[in-house]
């Protein structure tokens, strides 16, 4: 049940960062831990520059393209539509850093 409720604060962090809306280190230590803090980071910037996208001054889904979007309404379209896509991501970089030596 918590790991479900982290993995949820985590692609509300990794959102929010995609977003430009205040976060910080604090946030995401007290989400993953401060032992894959380091890796963290590199894996949520990674896929948070991946989420948003502008055309035209307006804020698009980077993953379906949707948009124009509000950042409220981006965000809540990226919950709403695409946190198990997000997990997906995340998971997918994070094991691509684990497996790389040293």
């Amino acid at each position: 049940m918590s790991k479900i409720y982290l993995r949820e604060h985590l692609v509300r962090y990794t959102i929010r960062r995609a977003l430009n809306l205040p976060v910080d280190d604090i946030d995401l230590a007290s989400i993953v831990g401060s032992s894959l803090l380091p890796v963290m980071r590199k894996v949520v910037a990674y896929v948070a520059c991946r989420l948003v996208f502008e055309k035209n001054n307006h804020l698009r889904c980077g993953l379906c393209g949707r948009g124009p979007f509000t950042k409220r309404g981006l965000y809540l379209h990226l919950t709403r539509v695409h946190t198990n896509e997000i997990l997906r991501l995340i998971d997918e970089k994070y094991n691509k850093y684990a497996e790389k030596p040293g």
